[in-house]
């Protein structure tokens, strides 16, 4: 019977490495996307009629990436899904589409990155050595869970592509999970906040051939089904949607031009697409505000400062303290909270300048 409950212990106790594993970043993943970094390319455009055809938008794609693969069947899907969101499907979207696409990924749904196995692998070993006195039963554990013929680990070595990485990660949780509801522990794993921690560790957050960020994906997705908490499964298969050809282009175009902005240049949506939605127009204000103030301030987009859950710190941001001088030096009498609630609004499609300046 002691032996019994002693060995019930131990598997528990292994189990709760493996929740330690996770929570202290065992999870790593390389920064791959400096081999895509610098600004689209942009495919020069002429006016032309409202309407763009198949053929064109094949030479279109063929003109910015001569190999690629199927070019038919990327345009068809280009044209399909600027259908799909009611965006015009004209010369300039198109080549919008194609600037970004070629850039990211080379017109590949799900790119293959040279040394990935060894650069992951390097990683996980260098955050493992961080963890002090479990860094070595951490390790023996990746090496050997879910099993020593197929680990994690095994699994890392092999990764090809940011998807073979991403599946490696969700059947190490998956592994650990069917571990706690083994031992009636699911609660552990089977929550909102679980969910929200799972998904936050996978530092594969920026995928497919446009290279979305899975974050904007899924907040699309909430949105559509009306609020809905999505569940894990439910977040994987819109993870599993962006590494197809359609779906990169579906969620990616969604990004750049499903948006109203002002701007009379895609070049700012181009910069959005990297930085934010409205960091181009933020910037500009940026650029207002310090003039104003005749003191330097980064024009970075950001007007707050955010935590890494997406949400703004309450800690005051550079802009919102030149705002604060600016409000003194010329006596607009607002209050502070007032200045902190339009500056709420950056992610969202107001004119800032008049709000806070006039």
């Amino acid at each position: 019977m002691i032996e019994g409950f002693l060995e019930t212990l131990q598997q528990f106790g292994r189990w709760l490495l493996g929740i330690v594993v996770l929570a202290g970043g065992v999870w790593a993943y390389p920064t791959v996307k400096d081999y895509w970094a610098g600004e689209p390319k942009v495919v020069a455009t002429t006016p032309a009629a409202p309407a763009f055809g198949l053929l064109p938008t094949v030479m279109l794609i063929k003109a910015a990436e001569p190999a690629v693969a199927d070019p038919r069947g990327w345009a068809s899907d280009v044209l399909e899904v600027l259908h799909s969101h009611g965006l015009p499907q004209n010369r300039e979207n198109v080549c919008a589409i194609i600037a970004v696409a070629d850039q990211e990924s080379g017109f590949v749904a799900n790119p293959t990155i040279p040394n990935l196995g060894k650069m992951s692998e390097k990683a996980v070993v260098e955050k493992l050595s961080k963890l002090s006195i479990l860094r070595g039963g951490a390790l023996t554990f990746l090496n050997r869970f879910p099993s020593a013929n197929d680990s994690f680990m095994q699994r890392i070595r092999r990764a090809k592509t940011e998807r073979d990485l991403d599946l490696a990660y969700r059947e190490l949780v998956a592994g650990l999970g069917d571990y706690a509801r083994q031992y009636k522990l699911g609660l552990l794993v089977d929550n909102r906040f679980a969910r929200d921690f799972i998904e936050g560790s996978n530092e594969i957050d920026t995928i497919g051939s446009m290279q979305v960020a899975v974050d904007f994906a899924v907040q699309q997705e909430t949105q559509r089904r009306g609020g809905k908490v999505l569940s894990l499964q439910e977040i994987y298969q819109i993870r599993d949607k962006l590494y197809t050809r359609k779906g990169g282009l579906y969620y990616g175009t969604l990004l750049l031009l499903g948006y109203e902005s002002g701007y009379d240049k895609k070049l700012y949506r181009f910069a959005d697409f990297n930085a934010g939605r409205y960091s181009s127009r933020n910037a500009a204000f940026q650029t207002v505000i310090a003039a104003l103030n005749k003191q330097p301030l980064a024009s970075d987009g950001d007007l707050l400062i955010y935590k890494a859950d997406g949400s703004a710190a309450i800690t005051v941001s550079g802009t919102e303290q030149a705002l604060r001088t600016i409000n003194k030096t010329f006596a607009l009498n607002l209050k502070d909270w007032q200045i902190r609630r339009d500056l709420m609004q950056e992610k969202r499609w107001v004119s800032m300048i008049p709000r806070l300046i006039s």
